[in-house]
């Protein structure tokens, strides 16, 4: 059996967040929401996001995929009107899931939704 080999990977973690911050991915948000009328047609109905949407950043990915330009992509995983219970995700958000796909330079290259369970 071989020895496990282990790796830091925060810098990893660092440079990604540096890169694609928290405040950044709000802020796309909030200009995706204002690009489309503040409304996004979801099988049929219209899903409404008022203003004061609020945005949480649950996850943050790096995809390696060769097939597609520069190799790769960040998925960012965000929450929209999500439920806090002492400071702390509940895992509940009131409006659904939004998930954006961006390229390695942090241009918006895809999203999507999903509603709330």
């Amino acid at each position: 059996m071989q020895d496990k080999v282990t790796m830091d990977w925060t810098y990893v973690m660092t440079g990604l967040d540096a890169h694609l911050s928290d405040e950044k991915v709000r802020c796309d948000v909030e200009e995706f929401f204002n690009a489309v009328g503040r409304r996004l047609d979801v099988d049929g109905e219209a899903v409404v996001f008022p203003p004061e949407t609020r945005v949480h950043v649950v996850e943050k990915m790096l995809v390696r995929n060769p097939e597609v330009r520069g190799g790769g992509y960040f998925l960012v995983k965000s929450v929209l009107n999500p439920t806090f219970q002492d400071g702390k995700y509940t895992g509940r958000a009131l409006s659904g899931t939004l998930k954006i796909m961006y390229d390695l330079e942090g241009g918006w290259l895809d999203e999507f939704y999903s509603r709330a369970a």
